[in-house]
């Protein structure tokens, strides 16, 4: 299965190599390899945009030009054996200031397409291809999620009130390494955070009477963004608060669906906002968006005019003053399509009901004081 995706992948770049009269595509953005290999990574540093490698595709091969360091790395660690005879590997010395162009102009017949514009190459933008998932990335993301939720359902249940922002953020750490998931974004709100900022890099600061964790989780290339929020006693206000919030969310998630603009799932969450009594709130945060390979592959607004197709991802992130919803959702009729809070989730849950269909979100949970 898996290689019969690979190959349809490569026929679509080929098609776009075909239409615009050129040679080869040439791939180097770290999203992008990832896709085009099903989860290979060319990355060094976690933050990297474009990788060690990347990816040629001719009208006949498709080749892995790398340097001599990642070479072995990327072709003993990062396929797929399945996948491993399908490419050709080409290496250049990692001191040669122009190794990899030596590589394509020996193989390159006519004109060059790539994902970044270098080497005077026509600039060409995957995002179309690149978020409408096949069943194998389903599933790569389904676990991840599920992984997700159970590092959340673990670590916030034994919180301390006299815990930093940075020793949860170690923990968090510490357990998605040991599931073997990048932390791209891991931030840690305490009560003073969650009132003073809408993006809070963890700080040496005590969570106090409660707060909320977001992260971006990586594995294979795929990221899954998701949120949970805790209180150390309950707080009435805060609880119809998030309720509040999560409503918002709620009705993002149900409008979300294949063939709906963006801007029309953009707007309607405003209105909710509005329903709420918290109009205007939504200029005072990003509210997430479209999902995959990157947190967010195309962010929403009023203007956004990505249509919606199946096999796309959501993750939606409205908020109001010191409170926020999040999770990943698949787009389309693929049961339980909540990635990242999936029914099996240990999290107390709060419904909502739109025409026949119920969106699930994560009620805050209530932590033992100490």
């Amino acid at each position: 299965m898996l290689i019969e995706e690979f190959r349809r992948r490569i026929d679509g770049l080929r098609e776009e190599i075909s239409s615009r009269g050129a040679g080869a595509f040439l791939i180097s953005k770290c999203c992008d390899f990832s896709w085009v290999t099903f989860g290979a990574r060319s990355h060094i540093t976690l933050n990297s945009t474009e990788g060690e490698a990347s990816v040629l595709v001719t009208l006949d091969r498709v080749y892995i030009i790398t340097n001599n360091i990642e070479k072995q790395r990327i072709q003993e660690v990062e396929f797929h054996e399945e996948l491993l005879g399908e490419f050709g590997f080409l290496e250049y010395n990692w001191f040669e200031t122009y190794g990899e162009k030596r590589l394509i102009d020996n193989l390159l017949k006519g004109k060059l397409l790539s994902d970044t514009g270098r080497y005077d190459s026509e600039y060409v933008d995957l995002t179309e291809m690149r978020t409408v998932l096949s069943v194998y990335e389903i599933e790569t993301y389904r676990a991840l999620g599920r992984d997700c939720d159970d590092i959340f359902s673990s670590i916030i249940p034994g919180l301390k009130r006299h815990m930093t922002e940075l020793e949860v953020q170690g923990l968090f750490y510490e357990a998605m390494s040991k599931r073997d998931i990048e932390p791209i974004l891991t931030l840690v709100f305490s009560e003073d955070s969650s009132l003073s900022y809408r993006h809070n890099l963890s700080r040496n600061v005590k969570l106090d009477r409660r707060g909320f964790v977001s992260i971006c989780a990586r594995r294979r290339g795929l990221i899954v963004s998701s949120s949970r929020s805790f209180m150390f006693e309950p707080v009435e206000e805060i609880s119809l608060q998030h309720e509040r919030n999560c409503f918002v969310d709620a009705v993002a998630i149900d409008s979300s669906k294949p063939g709906e603009r963006l801007s029309n799932v953009f707007e309607k969450l405003v209105e909710a906002y509005e329903h709420v009594g918290r109009g205007g709130e939504w200029k005072l945060h990003h509210q997430g968006g479209v999902a995959g390979y990157l947190p967010r592959e195309v962010h929403g607004n009023l203007k956004s005019d990505f249509i919606l197709k199946r096999g796309n991802a959501v993750a939606w992130n409205p908020t109001i003053r010191g409170t926020k919803s999040e999770d990943t959702v698949l787009i389309g009729d693929f049961g339980d399509s909540n990635i990242s809070f999936p029914q099996t989730s240990s999290w107390p849950e709060l419904k909502y009901e739109f025409d026949g269909s119920t969106v699930r979100r994560p009620a805050i949970l209530l932590v033992d004081k100490v």
